[in-house]
């Protein structure tokens, strides 16, 4: 798989994202599909272009988000990079790199975001923000962790082969 083949898979997703899972909230959090779809990816050992499925996840999600463009590409980028990190020091527990990576970009996204609204001029709570918005961002992101995790890696397999 080349980069290339990254722009119809995430336009689909950040569709998916923007059309159905953004209207499942709990509370008023959403999952993030592109980013647990891009830690799965960053996680696979036989991945090697995770950066340049970021960017282009990051710029999907950027074009459907109404805040300032980059935000998500910024965020995504991080995320991915702690993945990379965690896989070339720990081998095992893919699964559990996939939780604690998805928490922090969930952290992470929502950190930048509230940054830039408070920069736009918003007033923003941080506990009410946490309580109201992260907390169940991330429960969901956890419920969609494991069937995505299954799903990218059985791809993955089938896709590029093990020897």
């Amino acid at each position: 798989m080349t980069a290339i083949l990254s722009i119809p898979i995430f336009g689909f997703l950040s569709i998916l994202q923007s059309a159905i899972i953004s209207r499942l909230p709990l509370n008023r959090g959403t999952a993030d599909l592109v980013l647990i779809v891009l830690v799965a990816l960053a996680l696979q050992k036989s991945i090697s272009y995770t950066w340049q499925w970021s960017i282009v996840g990051g710029m999907f999600i950027d074009f459907f988000s109404g805040l300032p463009f980059g935000v998500f590409t910024a965020s995504y980028l991080i995320a991915t990079a702690i993945a990379l990190f965690l896989r070339d020091r720990i081998w095992r527990y893919s699964f559990l790199m996939q939780l604690l990576v998805v928490f922090i970009g969930t952290i992470i996204s929502h950190g930048l975001t509230m940054v830039i609204l408070i920069f736009q001029g918003g007033s923003l709570g941080l506990t009410s923000v946490l309580q109201v918005i992260t907390l169940p961002s991330i429960v969901l992101n956890f419920m969609l962790s494991l069937p995505v995790y299954i799903i990218v890696q059985d791809i993955i397999e089938q896709v590029v082969p093990q020897e």
